[in-house]
């Protein structure tokens, strides 16, 4: 056996090592999300005519919380501190956890709850806070032109909300949801008076 048979021994020896370290951290060399593929052409053709209304029966957005009194205040703090933890807001896959958020947004705004403005509020105030403003701004363009991807919650029994909603309805919803955060992120929104 030569020097560069070992010499190639030892580097076959490494790349093999490196790939399971790789793997075993989860790294994955070939897999994008979904959202990465889009161009910044595409988010620029997306229209907000749907999404500039912040204080109607559906799709609602609080500006903040300070219109709550005191009491109410704490109940949508106890109610908030729950969705913290919620499990589908923890999905690994970043496009997904984002469209599982709006899509919880969407069940709280189709159930009539209590507090729906408030709780888009708080969601796009978790996100903006969680997620990197440039994958935030592709993730909810995807989200807007392509409402039927992935998977939307479409009951929440761990948050009050026990009954399943009709997908397209949360589907639809999402969609503005995501237009509304977007229309945010990029200064479109809210419009100017």
């Amino acid at each position: 056996m030569g020097v560069d048979s070992g010499w190639t021994m030892n580097f076959r020896m490494i790349q093999f090592l490196l790939l399971v370290v790789l793997s075993a951290v989860g790294f994955n060399c070939g897999a994008a999300e979904a959202y990465e593929a889009l161009t910044q052409k595409e988010i620029d053709a997306i229209t907000y005519e749907e999404a500039t209304m912040d204080d109607g029966v559906t799709i609602p957005l609080r500006a903040n919380l300070e219109h709550l009194d005191a009491d109410a205040k704490k109940r949508f703090d106890e109610w908030s501190a729950k969705i913290d933890d919620w499990k589908p807001g923890q999905e690994e896959n970043l496009g997904q956890q984002v469209r599982n958020w709006l899509s919880l947004v969407s069940v709280v705004d189709i159930c009539q709850s209590e507090f729906e403005g408030e709780t888009a509020w708080y969601v796009f105030d978790k996100l903006k806070k969680d997620v990197p403003k440039a994958k935030l701004i592709k993730i909810t363009a995807w989200i807007a032109l392509k409402p039927d991807a992935g998977k939307v919650v479409r009951n929440a029994p761990d948050l009050g909300y026990d009954n399943e909603q009709e997908e397209g309805e949360v589907r639809e919803r999402t969609a503005v949801y995501s237009k509304k955060l977007l229309g945010r992120l990029l200064g479109k929104l809210p419009p100017k008076e």
